[in-house]
């Protein structure tokens, strides 16, 4: 008796993941079939490979297709976006409303400060804690951030490394350095403390990890992206609980001054101290990682790329003659085209979120699948629709060679309408875009001004992005030299 009862368990339950793993096909939609737990994610789950990578082979897979029924981990049904103007519809026009929320999974209780993250936040909440941070980076204010970016460019400068040195690191030391100074008007201590025989910095012990791959990373980015309940299950915090005190502690103790904070609390003056914690958390964190990142890789790729390098150099010189040899100079640094090119284009190779998620909030209906099909598909509250950016930026239909390193695009074509997701795109694309590129664009300007990026080594492949964090991080490290150079004004 017991092994007939085992089998017909067994066997209903093979029935039932065969009726799961088929939802999107007894739809009509062209899918593949999803496996038991893992659904079409298998190698993310065995981190091996990437989300983005797994997002790009399903686009790769499916040409043609206007949208793909996929299965994310534990056999979740989802939606693959291809066609531009559905993704144009969802990021700016009429199914804007329908799926605004992004399907990041923070626990409001346990990560009360990243709660105030306008990228995280949902209902009508993203709206109003955005609002409170958009006046902050207005052209104006943005200008008005310089002082601190010239600080910092002044420290970088006297520290260039002279022998072999990891790319992000420095980089995270500059961003930080910006950053602590730019929200809270303190000096971080990242870079040049040794020469003042200062203690460690604290920003760099506690926020230069935070980002980067560890034992837990893939199981934090997994609960962060796929399981609420699994992030219970480990405890799993944005920000992790000392931060969140040192944050409080360091916006209850500031002093005024001229910095992102102060403007905040002088514009928005019902502000407690938590929602100031909470804004002033988003700033930091979103200001510092992303950038470092940036920097990184487009080090990264004009070391591999010697006449892109060469061309940054040429308008180097052109624009320092005109400004007596100061780049970190409004008017400068708005003259630095081709350097701002260069930034969009490694942003483009190496965007810092690889997909962004969408969560269905009020059911709506897609077009046909197929061109020629007729049969459009009703998008149930609760879906998440899944923009692929990484596969986009690499799709050789909307930007030919796309693995070649090419600014020049973006000197032909500014990055309009959804080919380009570097930032986001719509209501949600990120509110400090313009000062991430104004550090990252005047570290460049003073990093290149006076020497050339190398690979460190020779016969160094390719670098490697780990499969394992949220935000895009070199598995190995990015591995760089600089040689001194002669300038030409």
């Amino acid at each position: 008796m017991l092994p007939l009862v085992l089998f017909i368990l067994l066997a209903a339950t093979l029935l039932f993941w065969k009726w799961q793993g088929n939802h999107w096909r007894r739809l009509g939609l062209v899918a593949p079939f999803g496996w038991p737990l893992v659904g079409n994610m298998l190698d993310f789950a065995l981190g091996r490979r990437s989300y983005g990578e797994i997002y790009q082979e399903i686009y790769t897979r499916n040409p043609g297709l206007k949208y793909v029924g996929f299965y994310r981990l534990f056999n979740e049904p989802a939606i693959l976006v291809r066609d531009q103007e559905l993704l144009r519809q969802i990021l700016v026009g009429r199914n804007f409303a329908d799926c605004a929320d992004n399907a990041v999974y923070v626990d409001n209780q346990r990560d009360v400060l990243a709660s105030h993250n306008p990228f995280i936040a949902n209902g009508d909440r993203w709206r109003v804690l955005r609002a409170d941070l958009v006046p902050l980076f207005t052209p104006s204010r943005v200008r008005q951030t310089l002082p601190h970016v010239a600080r910092a460019c002044q420290l970088l400068r006297d520290q260039v490394p002279l022998g072999r040195f990891e790319a992000k690191d420095l980089a995270t030391r500059y961003t930080l350095q910006v950053v602590a100074s730019a929200i809270f008007g303190l000096d971080a201590h990242c870079l040049g403390s040794h020469k003042r025989m200062a203690p460690p910095s604290r920003w760099l012990e506690w926020l230069a990890p935070l980002f980067q791959p560890s034992v837990w990373s893939l199981l934090e980015t997994m609960s962060l992206l796929h399981s609420p309940r699994l992030g219970r299950l480990i405890g799993h915090r944005y920000v992790p609980l000392p931060l969140q005190h040192w944050f409080r502690d360091l916006v209850e103790a500031r002093s005024g001054g001229d910095n992102l904070l102060q403007w905040l609390a002088e514009s928005k003056r019902g502000l407690g101290t938590e929602e100031l914690a909470g804004h002033a958390t988003t700033l930091l964190l979103e200001g510092y990682e992303t950038s470092a990142m940036l920097l990184a890789f487009a080090l990264y790729e004009l070391a591999l790329n010697e006449d892109a390098q060469r061309r940054l150099h040429i308008e180097l010189d052109e624009v320092a003659q005109r400004h007596a040899g100061n780049l970190i100079d409004p008017v400068a640094l708005g003259e630095l085209r081709y350097s701002e090119a260069a930034l969009l284009e490694a942003l483009r190779l190496h965007p810092a979120m690889q997909a962004l998620q969408k969560r269905c909030t009020k059911s709506f209906t897609l077009p046909d699948q197929k061109p020629a099909a007729s049969s459009a598909l009703k998008v149930q509250l609760g879906t998440v629709l899944v923009l692929p950016v990484q596969a986009i930026h690499l799709d050789p239909a909307v930007y030919p060679a796309p693995n070649q390193f090419r600014p020049e695009r973006f000197l032909i074509q500014p990055p309009v309408g959804c080919r380009f997701l570097g930032f986001g795109a719509g209501p949600r694309m990120c509110p400090g875009m313009r000062l991430g590129l104004l550090q990252t664009k005047a570290a460049l300007a003073t990093l290149l001004q006076d020497h050339c990026v190398l690979l460190a080594d020779e016969d160094q492949c390719r670098v490697e992005v780990s499969p394992l964090t949220f935000l895009t991080a070199s598995r190995k490290g990015i591995w760089l030299r600089f040689k001194r150079r002669t300038r030409r004004y």
